[in-house]
């Protein structure tokens, strides 16, 4: 019994350290599941507004006008482009114009690592899909890897003389080209390619030659190098404005465009879109114009790929730009401009327009890695204090005048100076010859033009001043009219 008694009480000591231990060391409870969900979405929280925050702080800083994209690497297709069939890297770009309400088609060829862009413009029979410059000219040929520029190439534009347009073209067609290539573009451009908005070249050719150097006069901070070919220069007359209602008449049926793109001819708008009436502004910015026209004879192998009607309408063209480049070379002479001419042969077709791209080509790229970025345009304010908006022209033509002007000595000091010159010589003239009477008189009138002018050597005469004080001032420039020869797209 008593073992078995032994035994119990042994058991029952184990149960009550059992018992105890429970009542120690009691198990703990298990976290609830929607107390972790919390924690892991605050961590999440957290981690997305790091991210956010690193990622607004290095847009801020990256500048408004600095790529903020991949800038060059030609192998690299950007978001929503497609390699194009012609090759040599180049892209095709869908660009959303919202002042046209509808996407332009660009064709794009980057550089390696540059951030300098030239842009190519078509000419009067331009189409939607390409640029001729990918097709008629491979301008990614003559300006392959090697030059290290980023081309760009917009489809479309006939017609339109690459300005922003008061009206409707035709029935109800928007064009804002000037808008779109000074402006959507240049966002486009250097949110996905890596282009500067500023320190660029821009070419044109035919009816876009006039309209090139008329952007670059109106935005010399984009286009600080233009190549003009083939072109139209004076608009701002009735053959310049029946030139442009043929044309658009003829190609793309605007018989509405003579009063729809710029008003009335000879309304200031056509003034401020004549390249020919602002040249002075491509000196007063420090550009660089590259210009270019054939002779209107064509070459045997121009002919052989034109039809004869296009042969008669390619050696007229060309030799109506001849006459228009003879009398644009001679403003710019005049103005001072920085120009390069080329010499060239040929007709109005797209054989001469790729001697000129590549002739002229080394010309571009010094003037586009030399020149000194244009960084500001000069500004004057009217009486009322509002800004003139040819500030730059007015204030370079009231420099010259002023420098021209012979200054005259106050009143008072001419008066005493002429008393002094005329005592003087009746002094030596009573001295020498019985002629007293006359020599003051002489005298006087002598000092009296001696102190009203400066000597001649040392200023212009008036006429030169005349000259100086009738520099044009109208404001900036825009195109021309031109037809068509050959093949789409001039």
């Amino acid at each position: 019994m008593s073992g078995s008694d032994d035994t119990r009480t042994a058991g029952g000591d184990h149960d009550s350290s059992i018992a105890a231990n429970w009542m120690i060391h009691p198990p703990q409870a298990p976290t609830p599941a929607p107390r972790r969900r919390r924690r892991r979405l605050i961590v999440v929280a957290l981690i997305a507004t790091l991210t956010i925050s690193l990622y607004v702080l290095s847009s801020l800083m990256s500048g408004g006008n600095r790529a903020s994209a991949l800038v060059g690497h030609p192998e690299v297709l950007r978001p929503g482009c497609t390699w194009d069939s012609s090759g040599n890297y180049v892209q095709n770009c869908k660009v959303w114009s919202a002042s046209m309400n509808k996407y332009i088609v660009v064709q794009i060829r980057a550089s390696n690592n540059s951030t300098q862009g030239i842009y190519l413009l078509d000419g009067m029979r331009a189409v939607d899909s390409r640029s001729a410059w990918t097709t008629d000219v491979q301008a990614a040929k003559v300006y392959d890897s090697s030059t290290n520029t980023t081309l760009v190439m917009p489809a479309g534009g006939a017609s339109s003389f690459y300005t922003d347009w008061n009206g409707p073209a035709g029935a109800n067609t928007t064009i804002k080209q000037e808008t779109f290539l000074t402006s959507e573009l240049p966002d486009y451009l250097s949110q996905n390619f890596g282009v500067s908005k500023t320190g660029n070249a821009i070419v044109g050719l035919s009816m876009s030659a006039g309209p090139a150097v008329t952007l670059a006069e109106k935005h010399p901070e984009q286009f600080k190098v233009v190549q003009a070919m083939s072109g139209y220069y004076q608009l701002d007359n009735p053959i310049g404005a029946l030139g442009v209602l043929a044309s658009q008449t003829i190609v793309s049926n605007y018989t509405n465009g003579i009063l729809n793109m710029w008003g009335a001819p000879g309304s200031a708008q056509w003034a401020a879109n004549d390249p020919s009436r602002n040249v002075d502004k491509l000196k007063q910015n420090g550009q660089v114009l590259i210009i270019s026209s054939g002779n209107g004879f064509l070459t045997p192998a121009e002919a052989a790929k034109l039809a004869p009607q296009d042969q008669i309408s390619a050696m007229a063209l060309e030799m109506l730009s001849a006459v228009s480049t003879v009398l644009m070379q001679l403003q710019l002479g005049q103005s001072g401009a920085s120009v390069i001419s080329l010499p060239n042969y040929g007709g109005h077709d797209w054989d001469n327009w790729g001697r000129s791209l590549t002739d002229g080509k080394d010309d571009l790229l010094n003037a586009l890695r030399q020149n000194p970025p244009v960084t500001d345009k000069a500004q004057v304010v009217n009486a009322t204090g509002a800004t003139n908006t040819d500030g730059v022209t007015a204030a370079a033509a009231n420099i010259r005048k002023a420098a021209d002007t012979t200054v005259a000595l106050p009143a008072v000091v001419a008066s005493s100076s002429s008393d002094a010159a005329a005592s003087s010589a009746a002094s030596s003239s009573a001295a020498s010859s019985s002629a007293e009477s006359s020599a003051p008189e002489s005298a006087s009138s002598s000092a009296n033009t001696t102190t009203s002018e400066a000597p001649s050597s040392d200023n212009p005469t008036s006429d030169d001043a005349t000259t100086s004080d009738s520099t044009p001032t109208a404001p900036s420039a825009d195109s021309q009219p031109t037809l068509t020869t050959t093949t789409p797209a001039y």
